[in-house]
């Protein structure tokens, strides 16, 4: 079953969606977009698969993305916007590269380093590039969020970023490009997405809406993730899990997470 909702990223949510990443982009009144993603996606063929369905509406790729992005990484992305005039940012991963892209479309349109906002309570600029994210994790709900996790190598530093800026305006959450997610990774993914759950559901600034998405996504993890770790190609139960995620996110996003997090976020 295929959805759509607002909330304020506008979700698109089904199996085969995400070749309307040119409908988005029609819709957003944008053109040259660049494709943000890990080397995996590159090699693996989906990075140039969703490029050629986009019709020519994506025209520049980046893809020097680790795994934890860097104030430099990000920095070079946005000298890429800037550079091939791009302007809209598609984003395809995990919460590295949709961190990243989040980031460098924050302040592309902007001569600031990234490095300006990390860490320094600084405001996000208002005028950004529109985001839409397509994640490939079942986990991180960096779709939904308004926080982007990026480390500086030069001082050992890792900050979460929160500014509404960094929301994407829309997400493609399909279940297809979920499906060759090894098994290590759907695991330590769904368990991602179990603790953004458990400590929004816990935390002090919680509200029936957010709970309610906590239980939601506790819920469907506990239902599907087995399945999605034993057997890969069970559409359902990634269609489900991207689903959980995607409450967990919705539920942190405003109540906040807690000392597992806090404990990822010293010093590196």
């Amino acid at each position: 079953m295929n959805w759509d909702y607002l909330q304020p990223v506008k979700i698109h949510f089904g199996k085969g969606r995400v070749k309307e990443i040119k409908e988005i982009a029609r819709e957003l009144g944008c053109e040259r977009g660049l494709l943000v993603a890990g080397p995996f996606f590159f090699k693996s063929g989906l990075a140039e698969k969703v490029i050629k369905e986009s019709e020519g509406m994506i025209v520049a790729s980046f893809g020097d993305v680790s795994p934890n992005p860097d104030v430099a990484e990000v920095d070079a992305c946005a000298e890429v916007i800037r550079q091939k005039n791009i302007g809209f940012v598609v984003a395809l991963g995990g919460g590295s590269p949709m961190d990243c892209a989040k980031a460098a479309a924050s302040v592309a349109l902007t001569s600031d380093s990234i490095r300006k906002y990390h860490g320094t309570g600084v405001a996000m600029p208002e005028k950004h590039l529109p985001l839409i994210a397509v994640p490939t994790t079942a986990g991180t709900g960096s779709e939904t969020t308004l926080a982007a996790v990026i480390t500086d190598a030069e001082t050992r530093h890792k900050y979460a970023i929160n500014d509404f800026p960094l929301i994407p305006r829309y997400a493609v959450l399909d279940p297809k490009v979920t499906l060759s997610l090894p098994p290590f990774i759907t695991a330590t993914t769904g368990m991602d997405a179990l603790t953004h759950a458990v400590e929004a559901y816990i935390g002090n600034s919680t509200t029936p809406g957010t709970r309610k998405n906590a239980l939601d996504a506790v819920r469907l993890i506990f239902e599907n993730l087995d399945t999605a770790y034993t057997d890969g190609n069970n559409i359902e139960a990634r269609r489900n899990m991207l689903r959980a995620s995607y409450f967990a996110g919705c539920a942190f996003t405003k109540s906040y997470v807690g000392y597992v997090h806090a404990l990822s976020l010293i010093h590196i």
